[in-house]
């Protein structure tokens, strides 16, 4: 019974999950942080983009690593994304210009980030 409502509490998750490209998330930030932050601050969402640079590993156990994304282009508005030491091993590998999708939470209180970001697999 336990295992049956985790799976439908996860499905119910993924359901609300947005998943927009970098640029249509910086897009909405640049037009209304207010507004950006009213529709996505706390919800999961799904970004597809490029990566800015390498991913910056994070230097110990406290720390998060980072990398940014864009649209490919040089953009005015990149979407930082936040990953634990526990994920850095599948961004070691990014550099820039390279696609890449990231599942997060965003927080748009300093800026167009996304917390606790783990890479999605492309099929």
């Amino acid at each position: 019974m336990l295992a049956a409502l985790t799976a439908l509490d996860s499905c119910r998750a993924n359901s609300s999950t947005r998943t927009m490209s970098a640029k249509t998330l910086a897009d909405k930030y640049s037009v209304s942080i207010e507004a950006a932050r009213r529709e996505f601050d706390g919800k999961e969402l799904v970004i597809k983009g490029y990566a800015s640079n390498f991913a910056v590993m994070p230097k110990d156990d406290e720390s998060e690593g980072m990398i940014l994304l864009n649209s490919g282009k040089k953009d005015a508005h990149e979407v930082q994304c936040w990953f634990s030491r526990y994920e850095a091993a599948e961004f070691a590998g990014f550099a820039a210009g390279r696609p890449l999708t990231v599942r997060g939470i965003f927080n748009g209180e300093s800026g167009i980030s996304l917390k606790f970001c783990k890479l999605v697999l492309e099929d």
